[in-house]
């Protein structure tokens, strides 16, 4: 009897399991449909207050596994600035993808002027021009103040998403015609925000860039909360998909 029970006990546990896994394999097949074109365009991942490697890992591993970018270079900046650079495969045109790790992950204008000196090594040690970013929480801050300290550094900004971000109540001063912002927030249900951030602290942004930038748009990703909740949204593979083909639209 017992070893019966033991045997129902496995065998529901391995039917768990690989409805488990199918409807994960299920979940990220979306990506698989994705086709961009492969660029010098290095994409960089801005986390949010407290992120580490970890919180953007599944983004840029997701987004690396089908060849839709390729995880080239991880940024990690210490608390004073410097950056030290962990190369994992040569950056070419192949969509470069790089997570940049601050040490002093809770300071924004902080991590911007940080963001300054990453971009200008990108440029002097691999040769890249033109960059996106893309920020979950205040990471798309860090973003944003950037452009507010006069996007400094020698490479041009093409394209920048952000996610489930808020932002100061600072109006851009400098002109960026050539770039375009995408504003995403997340919605659980029919709740007004993503359990962390309300909609209504996103969308501020548009008068923030109006007549700054060359196009701008608001996105709501609604759904249930293993999508749509703050820290969840960026291990949502349709949002994954949507950013890539924003990030490298057809030639």
């Amino acid at each position: 009897m017992k070893h019966q029970r033991g045997l129902t006990v496995l065998l529901t546990s391995l039917l768990v399991l690989g409805g488990l896994t199918l409807w994960w394999n299920h979940r990220w097949a979306v990506l698989t449909t994705v086709r961009v074109p492969q660029t010098r365009t290095a994409t960089l991942f801005l986390p949010g207050s407290h992120g580490a490697w970890l919180s953007l890992r599944s983004m840029v591993t997701s987004l690396d596994r089908p060849h839709l970018g390729t995880f080239d270079l991880t940024a990690h900046v210490s608390w004073t600035g410097q950056v030290h650079w962990q190369q994992r495969r040569s950056v070419a045109a192949n969509n470069p993808l790089v997570p940049v790790i601050f040490a002093d992950n809770t300071h924004p204008q902080k991590q911007a002027r940080q963001l300054t000196t990453v971009l200008t090594q990108l440029h002097r040690r691999y040769g890249v021009t033109r960059v996106n970013l893309v920020g979950h929480s205040s990471g798309g801050t860090i973003a944003y103040d950037y452009l507010a300290d006069h996007a400094p550094a020698p490479v041009t900004v093409r394209r920048i998403a952000m996610i489930g971000a808020d932002f100061p109540n600072t109006s851009l001063r400098d002109h960026y015609p050539q770039l375009q912002i995408l504003n995403l927030t997340g919605v659980i249900g029919y709740t007004k925000n993503d359990s962390e951030v309300p909609a209504n602290t996103v969308t501020p942004l548009r008068r923030l860039v109006a007549g700054h930038v060359g196009r701008y748009q608001f996105g709501t990703i609604t759904g249930p909360v293993w999508d749509t909740q703050h820290s969840l949204l960026h291990e949502n593979p349709a949002l994954d998909a949507r950013l890539m083909r924003y990030l490298y639209p057809p030639s």
